[in-house]
């Protein structure tokens, strides 16, 4: 059939549809899909869990990256969103119902917490904090009203270790579903679903991701109907995920292991630098041996993430302005898991009633990434010289006043 030229700029010449054997992941992207008849098109609703039906609820790039995310994870299925903080939400949504209670650590990631008391609560659900270094003892505060637990374990800035399994325990007794942010450690150094969890959560931006390109969230399961609420509510919130970027994710999943080996011997070197200065009061790592929960840590985990958070001396604080302007390497950053390191400065003590242990001070959170462990050493050497000198000076005063 003969077409016109404004049909024929609308629908290119057939060609054969056999695999292109590349070995990186096809990009297809689409939002509308179209069926080979009626019945098919009829019936697409349900293609959502596993088919195809519309662009929004997925791909072949992005159910590739899924069924990749799950295989890792140790579950049977796995759903990508636009985010961690989105695959929290989708979590929290899809299990909690008004009336319901939700159950969450302190050291929970900020926003997530923001979320589930500021946006849930209103709606009718409940929550409360509890401490990290709770573990079994979590019991005392589950009742008939509780539907969620989550965990990060090690935690958001100051990296306690819980016990997910003694956790995990005391909720199912319960009746309560136990959700994980995984993010620290990634599916390399932890597996929750191993360890009874029912939903395994990382925001794939970080260690997945790796380059500090990329926003995406998974979540991860071994029960089919928890897949289909999850896969349920996500649609309802109208979540999806660029191909573009499901592409770049499964790059970076391929030398995830490599980078966050090399991260982590970076880190363990820089820990060991840093326990010698003497502006550093404490180092908040689970590998360090006083740390809360470093026994569970040496129990469940196969290795150490090279995030960190050290404690400075408190009079300190009013010159870090100043140490942060002189690095070069570290950059002053929020994020971390990439290839570049980042320091974030937060004062973890702000709602939380737990930190009886925590020394006082300026609490530095670091990212080491892949940049030379020398260079690395060296711009913090460079930049802790006014703090060097602050010391000094103060020396030298105290030694006039005493003479």
């Amino acid at each position: 059939m003969t077409k016109s030229d404004d049909t024929s700029h609308i629908h290119p010449p057939e060609r054969s549809r056999q695999p292109f054997q590349a070995v990186a992941m096809p990009v297809e992207r689409a939002s509308t899909i179209v069926f080979d008849d009626l019945e098919a098109f009829e019936t697409r609703a349900d293609r959502v869990y596993d088919g195809f039906s519309y662009g929004l609820y997925g791909t072949p790039t992005s159910r590739l990256l899924e069924d990749h995310i799950a295989q890792l994870e140790g579950a049977s299925r796995a759903l990508v969103v636009p985010s961690g903080m989105a695959a929290m939400t989708l979590a929290t949504m899809a299990v909690c119902r008004s009336g319901d209670r939700i159950l969450m650590p302190e050291t929970l990631y900020g926003p997530a917490r923001d979320m589930i008391l500021r946006f849930l609560g209103p709606l009718g659900i409940a929550a409360q904090s509890y401490d990290p270094r709770l573990d079994a003892g979590i019991a005392e505060l589950l009742d008939e009203r509780t539907r969620l637990v989550w965990v990060e374990s090690p935690g958001s800035g100051t990296f306690e270790v819980q016990d997910v399994p003694a956790i995990v325990a005391a909720a199912h007794k319960a009746g309560a579903l136990v959700a994980a942010d995984n993010t620290w450690a990634s599916h390399l150094l932890f597996k929750p679903l191993a360890h009874g969890v029912d939903i395994a959560m990382q925001a794939l931006s970080k260690h997945a991701g790796g380059h500090g390109d990329l926003l995406m969230g998974s979540l991860a399961v071994r029960d089919e109907a928890l897949f289909r609420r999850l896969k349920d509510t996500a649609r309802f919130l109208g979540y999806g995920v660029s191909p573009e970027d499901c592409a770049l994710c499964e790059r970076g999943l391929m030398t995830m292991p490599v980078r966050m080996r090399h991260a982590a011997a970076s880190a363990a070197e820089i820990v060991t630098w840093l326990s010698q200065r003497p502006e550093v009061v404490r180092i908040l790592h689970p590998a360090v041996p006083d740390h809360p929960g470093h026994a569970v840590w040496k129990r469940d985990f196969n290795g150490a993430a090279a995030v960190f958070s050290i404690v400075l001396r408190p009079e300190l604080a009013p010159l870090q302005g100043e140490v942060l302007r002189q690095m070069r390497l570290f950059k002053l950053g929020a994020s971390w898991g990439g290839v570049h390191s980042l320091v974030a400065v937060n004062d973890p003590r702000k709602g939380r009633t737990s930190l009886d242990w925590l020394p006082s001070g300026p609490v530095w959170r670091l990212s080491v990434g892949l940049e030379a462990l020398d260079d690395l050493i060296g711009d913090l050497e460079r930049a802790f010289i006014p703090f060097a000198q602050f010391a000094a000076a103060s020396k030298s005063v105290g030694r006039t006043a005493a003479e």
